[in-house]
């Protein structure tokens, strides 16, 4: 594998690596200002078999959590059969560790080169952050273990440049919901027949999957997983049904995902160390057959109307296509101090504050008549993590 790598100016570096390194026994942190710095830090270290702590500098609660804890000290740390430390992003809490085995992510790495057989690929452009789980599986260690291909990395893609960059064809791409999205929104329409997309870190609704296959001609794969599973299922083009990985398990379990695979974490950190027993059943509710499973959203995302359970993500959709909205979070609560305990919670990003009566209005033309309660707050701004996941702070 070759690095080329974008500067901000534009100017482009080509690298080869040196993978002889020295390591240690002891997990490091690997720390970088931008993500030539970072590759160069990490594959070395990664292929001598270096054990790692990854996480995003910026993430103030885990600097915090880094700078008064060393994990090293931690009660039989260096028995554990891992290399790698991730963390999940916390968008619901403080984010929990995965500690993943070099088998775990190398077993991954050959299923996933198993779904892109009959795809011709010289090249790899990634746009995701490469501290998360994705963005170290399929945005370095798939190109590198894909073998003669080149792997084009710049900090901070315009849709343009990626549109640029992917034109030159043979081309897989490693990137998120926000990028396919503004990629849609570009008024120049590519050929991109012999290229490929990759998508992970949140759902895409059919209808924006159709559109962006049909501007480009091409092919949008998604992939479904999280940071202590790893992966679990994929999909292509705008089909609603997932299909588990290679060697993956998945169960119903009271309408929620079971899963038994060779990707999961044995341990993680969450308010303390602890090993994870399989199946692992996640907080995603599905419905399962034969062809695959539908994923209906997580626990405290799927919400009851006129006796039909919809998504909270397709909400915020909905209420996002009323013009003075510009984002929206919808959230099912519990709280037993109320008469009724479920209720939603609505926060919006707002030009103006909206009647709730509009608000109902426009949910009950499209799902149905709203009988739950729900509450609205305005923030100032939502923000977008690096992986396109909304968070309030």
């Amino acid at each position: 594998m070759i690095l080329k790598y974008i500067h901000p100016d534009n100017s482009i570096e080509m690298l080869e690596f040196d993978f002889e390194v020295e390591t240690s026994k002891n997990y490091k942190f690997i720390s970088s200002s931008n993500k030539l710095e970072y590759i160069k830090k990490f594959l070395p270290l990664f292929v001598s078999g270096q054990k790692m702590v990854l996480f995003d500098a910026n993430h103030k609660q885990l600097l915090e959590f880094h700078n008064q804890n060393d994990i090293n000290l931690v009660d039989d740390i260096k028995n554990l059969d891992a290399q790698l430390l991730f963390f999940t992003s916390g968008s619901s809490g403080f984010p929990v560790g995965a500690f993943k085995s070099r088998d775990n992510l190398l077993s991954e790495i050959e299923v996933l080169k198993n779904l892109l057989l009959k795809y011709k690929i010289k090249r790899v452009v990634a746009t995701v952050p490469f501290v998360h789980i994705y963005g170290v599986l399929a945005g370095l260690l798939l190109p590198l273990y894909l073998g003669d291909v080149e792997l084009i990395v710049k900090d901070d893609f315009l849709p343009y440049e990626l549109l640029e960059e992917t034109s030159c064809g043979e081309t897989l791409v490693i990137t998120t919901p926000v990028f396919i999205k503004a990629l849609s929104k570009l008024s120049d329409s590519v050929d991109l027949s012999s290229s490929l997309f990759i998508s992970s870190t949140g759902p895409l609704e059919s209808d924006a999957v159709f559109e962006f296959e049909n501007k480009y001609q091409t092919t949008l794969m998604q992939l479904f997983g999280s940071t202590e599973t790893g992966g679990i299922a994929y999909k292509f083009g705008s089909s609603t049904k997932w299909i588990p990985l290679q060697n993956v398990e998945v169960k119903s379990i009271d309408d929620k995902l079971s899963v038994s695979s060779p990707f999961i974490s044995k341990n993680i950190l969450d308010g303390g160390f602890k090993e994870l027993n399989q199946p692992f059943i996640t907080e995603d509710i599905i419905e399962l057959d034969d062809d695959g499973f539908i994923l209906l959203g997580r626990g405290n995302k799927i919400i009851k109307i006129a006796g039909k359970r919809i998504s909270a993500i397709a909400i915020e959709n909905l209420l996002e296509s009323i013009p003075e909205i510009k984002k929206a979070i919808v959230e099912l609560v519990y709280k037993k101090e109320l008469l009724r305990s479920e209720q939603i919670l609505i926060t919006f990003q707002a030009q103006k504050e909206i009647k709730k009566s509009v608000i109902k209005d426009k949910i009950n033309e499209c799902y149905g008549v709203l009988t739950i309660p729900f509450s609205v707050k305005y923030v100032d701004k939502i923000n977008l993590s690096a992986m396109g996941k909304k968070i309030i702070f």
